[in-house]
Order: structure tokens, then sequence, then C-alpha cells
């Protein structure tokens, strides 16, 4: 029988660990990132706080409107949120989907505060237009977007 020789083992147990267990400021840089591009496209279909990238003819806030002002927070805050971690399920690979998962309020803190300072910096009015419900919204977006990709991919 042939012995697999330490070096080697050590280097494929490291590299496992590796991947099982991803360096979390990694992670969440990698999360940001696709936040990041993700909240221009959102942002410019579902305005927020009165910010608005590009002048697209979609416009979801109205639709959300329909259900009035509560909802309409509420739904915003999903939707940008819930987007954004959608696309981080598709580009990041399984083990980061899990470790996420393992850290939700890590996750949705790197999402949520970045966006709020965000707001804040682009709309001094921004802090007296800010709903709780949004903030719900937005948690809920995370927490679930996550356990919904996570159960998809234990599938896969």
């Amino acid at each position: 029988m042939n012995k697999i020789p330490s070096n080697i083992n050590e280097k494929i147990l490291s590299n496992i660990h590796g991947r099982l267990h991803p360096k979390l400021s990694h992670l969440i840089l990698k999360l940001f990132s696709v936040h990041l591009a993700t909240a221009v496209v959102t942002l410019s279909v579902c305005p927020q706080f009165g910010f608005k990238i590009f002048k697209l003819p979609v416009n979801l806030m109205n639709s959300f409107m329909v259900f009035g002002m509560p909802a309409c927070y509420f739904l915003c805050g999903l939707f940008f949120t819930a987007t954004s971690t959608v696309m981080a399920a598709i580009v990041l690979q399984r083990d980061e989907i899990r470790a996420l998962k393992f850290h939700k309020a890590l996750a949705s803190a790197a999402l949520i505060l970045s966006s709020i300072g965000f707001f804040g910096i682009m709309n001094p009015n921004f802090f007296l237009e800010f709903s709780m419900l949004w903030l719900i919204g937005a948690i809920t977006g995370v927490v679930m977007t996550l356990e919904v990709s996570s159960r998809i991919l234990a599938r896969t």
C-alpha cells in the first residue's frame, strides 16, 4: 500500500479547509463588490430615497406604491437587498454561499449598512425619509434569499 507523503497530505487538507472555510474578509469584500454592481441596476429600476442612477422606463417604485407607502418601503428594501443576494449566489462559489448563510447577520449588516451609508452621503435628507419598514424589508431580503439559494445549491 502506497503512503501519501505528509507534505502533500497537509497541502490537500489545507486546500479543502480553505474552501470549506473561506476567509471572511475576502467573502465580505466579494459580497460588497457584487452589491455595488447590482445596486446600480437596482436603483435604476427602483429609485430609493430620491436616488436614481439611470433613467430607465421601468419603475418598480410606482408598482410598489399601489400597495401604499409602508408596503412600498418594505418592498423596496426587500428588492434592493434580495437582488444583490441573488446575484451573489450566482457569482460566488457554493462554499462561499454556505459561509454567508452561516454568517447571515454579518452578510445583512455588510449590505445594509453600506447601503445606508451610501444613501446618507448622497442624500442629506435621507435620515428624514428613512423607514424601519425599509430596514425590515432589506433584512428579510438578505436572510430569505440566502436561505433559499443555499437550499437550491444543496440540491444540485
